[in-house]
């Protein structure tokens, strides 16, 4: 039965209070449930939108910001990767426009041209598989690698370790580094086993061994892009005039320079400075791997080999661990089956390119002429060349304008653009996703967090619904002549702060040897003067006839303790176990003193230690995922709650 009548509902004055009292309810309703909803929204935060404040997230929404965003992971957040690869004028993710005018048939020509070509894994980089910007964030293609070496260790942190020579304290520090092949100090990591399995991983999901998997894509490195964003624009700033004006050029804008295949020796066409950074650029800056030397340069290699080893075979095979038995048997190291990304043979290789001088100043380097450039880029433009043979004939079939061969460019952000649009629903999905399964990955494989909070929040409830209830029950029942004190005793311990009592505990603990137990956490709150005083004062407002017919029907005192008072009192105690719950789930000064080992810390401690080197989005993902437990339980308790306050307790 409702407190108001059906028949007062009907007057004015009593229905603008009930609209009063809702919208009182909804607006107070809103004030909590706004914040809640920022943070759902900003545990998808990336770079991209870490400054966003507003309650749907814009990539939902924005096309633009979900290219953004997109674009931004699947470069695994490295700007100059990004603005080479797509050879652009600017590396900010946030500035990047949807691509316009394109043109279809063009690339659908790169998409078939990249499926048919089985690239090695360094032309290209794999993308959602790290991160550089948004800490500790577990993109989808590490968590498959992650699952794979999970799976072939059978979850064995210490076979791991042992097998690949690490030695990592968890599986939440496992990360691999992007392809970056663009400086010649970065090569493919082939002699750490843990690259090596995550170079045959990234490879498979290519060569055509495995089934297609969703959120699989790749950038292609493209060294024209990097000459101009690393290079040519670190000298002659953003503006293509200060360039011309260095030049002698008349180009209208960046995408009009070039960096040629072979070495631009046609002094008509190219200036003298053309020419000078070209070398420069390619003898120093650029990637060996991109660097294609002519079988023409093999008597100057040896040459150079003899100079410097000294006419030495011995010495050279020493260091190369190889068997020659004369320099004329060396290859070039493009004539290699295998290129050897590190070693003394690398590095004489890479002074062949870049110049070596002998003791008496002579200088021993590949002469331009016999140097050639690769990547994606450069084979896209053979390929239309041997297809349409004339540039007049590409340009019709292409439906394009191109002067020459090397006006064509790589077709990878078109494409890039179309797979987002198509695979939009399974990336906003991977957005909203991938923070919160970092979270639950870092709290499941760091020690017995779960195990330990739910242990240390189940006995510190069944403590205080047993403990307190029986003091309580004791003062109330039996009044004894102390009560008073008692309780004022129990107020006093309400004066002061749990912080006050830390270093007296942590030194009765530790002198129990109870440190690093569960004891540790329960015992000092096994009894609470707040609890006590609230169930005192319950229990005295239950009447005393009950107990009195209780004790003529020859009931005991523990029947009448259990059936009666805790029977009559689940509101109350609903109340206590919730407060308690509470108290115990987010207690954590307290578990990070009391239990310094690791293994005995709680859920608390370890998503502390998480977002103090996370980035936003983890930090907003931990929150909620730490709110849920408290959310659920209040679920259960609300309902026997609210019966003790509308509904009465005595029949």
């Amino acid at each position: 039965m409702g407190i108001i009548s059906e028949i007062g509902r009907k007057d004015i004055r009593v229905r603008l209070l009930i609209w009063c009292i809702s919208i009182s309810l909804i607006v107070g309703a809103m004030t909590m449930v706004y914040p809640f909803a920022l943070m759902f929204s900003g545990s998808s935060k990336s770079t991209v939108d870490v400054s966003e404040n507003q309650l749907i997230p814009s990539f939902l929404i924005d096309e633009k910001v979900m290219y953004q965003k997109t674009i931004e992971a699947l470069f695994n957040e490295e700007s100059d990767v990004f603005q080479s690869s797509y050879d652009l004028q600017n590396g900010d993710f946030k500035q990047l426009e949807i691509p316009k005018d394109i043109n279809q048939t063009l690339v659908d020509e790169w998409n078939k041209f990249i499926k048919k070509r089985n690239y090695k894994q360094y032309y290209y980089g794999l993308g959602f598989v790290a991160v550089l910007n948004s800490r500790n964030t577990v993109p989808v293609n590490l968590r498959r690698f992650k699952n794979l070496l999970d799976k072939r260790f059978d979850g064995n942190l210490e076979e791991l370790n042992q097998a690949m020579q690490l030695e990592l304290v968890s599986w939440n520090v496992l990360i691999v580094r992007a392809a970056n092949y663009l400086n010649p100090r970065i090569m493919p990591n082939i002699d750490t086993e843990l690259y090596v399995s995550y170079y045959a991983f990234k490879e498979k999901f290519f060569d055509g061994s495995k089934d297609k998997v969703s959120l699989v894509n790749r950038y292609f490195i493209n060294p024209e892009g990097y000459y101009k964003a690393i290079y040519l624009r670190a000298q002659y700033t953003q503006q293509i005039a200060n360039y011309n004006a260095k030049h002698k050029t008349k180009y209208a804008s960046w995408d009009e320079v070039k960096l040629t295949r072979n070495y631009p020796a046609d002094k008509k066409e190219y200036t003298d400075l053309q020419r000078a950074d070209w070398e420069d650029f390619v003898r120093t800056l650029l990637n060996r791997l991109w660097i294609k030397v002519k079988p023409q340069a093999l008597a100057s290699y040896h040459t150079y080999l003899q100079a410097k080893y000294v006419n030495n075979i011995a010495d050279l095979n020493e260091l190369y661990g190889s068997k020659y038995k004369s320099f004329k048997e060396i290859k070039l190291l493009t004539q290699l089956k295998n290129f050897p990304f590190s070693g003394s043979r690398l590095f004489d290789w890479s002074q062949f390119i870049q110049g070596w001088s002998d003791p008496t100043g002579k200088t021993y380097k590949i002469s331009l002429e016999n140097i050639e450039l690769t990547g994606a880029i450069y084979d896209f433009r053979d390929h239309i060349k041997a297809k349409y043979k004339t540039i007049a004939v590409a340009n019709k079939q292409l439906k394009e304008h191109y002067d020459e061969w090397n006006d064509i460019k790589s077709q990878q952000q078109a494409s890039h653009y179309q797979w987002i649009v198509k695979n939009s629903a399974m990336l906003k999905w991977e957005f909203f996703r991938r923070n919160f399964m970092t979270v639950f990955s870092y709290i499941v494989l760091h020690g017995y967090a779960i195990w330990n909070t739910f242990v240390y929040c189940t006995a510190a409830v069944l403590c205080a619904l047993i403990v307190n209830p029986l003091a309580a029950y004791a003062l109330s029942r039996f009044n004894p002549p102390s009560t008073y004190k008692i309780l004022l005793f129990l107020m006093v311990t309400m004066a002061f702060p749990p912080m006050v009592t830390q270093i007296p505990v942590f030194l009765l603990l530790r002198e129990l040897s109870l440190l690093n137990t569960y004891g540790a956490l329960i015992l000092p709150a096994l009894a609470n003067g707040y609890s006590i005083f609230l169930l005192k004062g319950f229990f005295d407002s239950l009447p005393q006839e009950l107990y009195e017919s209780a004790q003529i029907d020859g009931a005991s005192e523990v029947r009448i303790f259990l059936q009666i008072t805790m029977s009559l009192s689940k509101p109350i105690l609903a109340v206590i176990g919730l407060q308690t719950f509470q108290l115990a789930y987010s207690n954590f000064m307290m578990a990070l003193l009391y239990c310094q080992d690791e293994n005995m810390w709680t859920i608390m401690p370890w998503l502390y230690q998480l977002q103090s080197n996370s980035c936003t989005g983890i930090i907003f993902a931990s929150l909620i995922i730490a709110a849920v437990p408290t959310f659920l339980v209040f679920t259960f308790c609300q309902n026997i709650i609210m019966r003790g306050i509308v509904v009465p307790v005595e029949k």
